[in-house]
């Protein structure tokens, strides 16, 4: 029998399969860490991927970023982007086994990465590792599956006549006030929550009811990641499948 682990794993060492699709609500997560990011940090960006974040954060001055990934795959893809960036080091790890890993970080990232966990008790595990890998101060940017936000959503479609976007067999989302309480349990505590709720509004919610011609890279999902669009319409936590959670050290 293949542990759910080992699944997800030959999941994401399969070549063709990519971490998103949406290259739009890709760049808008990009953009909401990149937001909170500050220069000369040393940032660790744990679950790389492909590094389509790495490549952003390590563009601010004075930063030095350690990006680490458990697939041999997607770290093979980030090396091909990340080749004139002296100041990212990539490596493999598997977060849920022994590794080393220094504990002076000023921030540590996790865009969609522990998702991938589809265990409560290994999320546990995982976190309280990469906060111990945080200086005192140090802050977690976690941008993770909300299962409160696949709620709201479903909600929101099932008023519009349209069906339930499921969670992905490979993805166990967190139920946000269970998140909060642990952190706190454990001596950390939340600074602030965030989210894509207007994205996800128009795109998921909104267009489906209008086209039924779907395509993420198109110009009406172009316009509905535009920050100004966030801004206009104040939709963040509420209906954002993706929601980032900024804890403190």
């Amino acid at each position: 029998m293949i542990h759910n682990d080992e699944q997800v794993l030959a999941y994401w060492n399969k070549p063709d399969v990519e971490s998103m699709y949406d290259k739009h609500l890709l760049n808008a997560e990009i953009h909401l860490i990149r937001q909170r990011l500050t220069p000369n940090a040393k940032i660790l960006d744990a679950g790389c991927g492909e590094g389509e974040g790495t490549i952003v954060y390590s563009a601010i001055p004075g930063v030095v970023v350690h990006a680490a990934d458990f697939s041999e795959t997607r770290l093979a893809l980030a090396r091909k982007s990340l080749t004139d960036c002296e100041n990212v080091f990539l490596k493999q790890v598997d977060f849920l086994g022994e590794y080393t890993c220094d504990e002076d970080f000023d921030f540590v990232i996790s865009q969609r990465f522990l998702i991938n966990l589809m265990e409560w008790p290994l999320q546990q595990k995982v976190l309280l590792g990469l906060m111990g890998a945080l200086k005192s101060g140090g802050r977690l940017l976690m941008l993770e599956g909300s299962q409160q936000g696949v709620n709201s959503l479903n909600d929101l479609r099932s008023a519009c006549g349209l069906a339930p976007i499921p969670v992905r067999w490979h993805n166990l989302f967190f139920d946000d006030d269970l998140l909060i309480s642990f952190m706190q349990q454990n001596g950390y505590f939340l600074v602030e929550q965030d989210g894509l709720g207007t994205y996800f509004l128009l795109t998921r919610g909104i267009r489906p009811t209008l086209d039924t011609a779907l395509d993420w890279d198109c110009e009406f999902n172009r316009l509905a990641a535009l920050p100004r669009m966030r801004d206009l319409l104040g939709f963040k936590t509420t209906f954002s499948r993706i929601k980032l959670f900024v804890f403190q050290k």
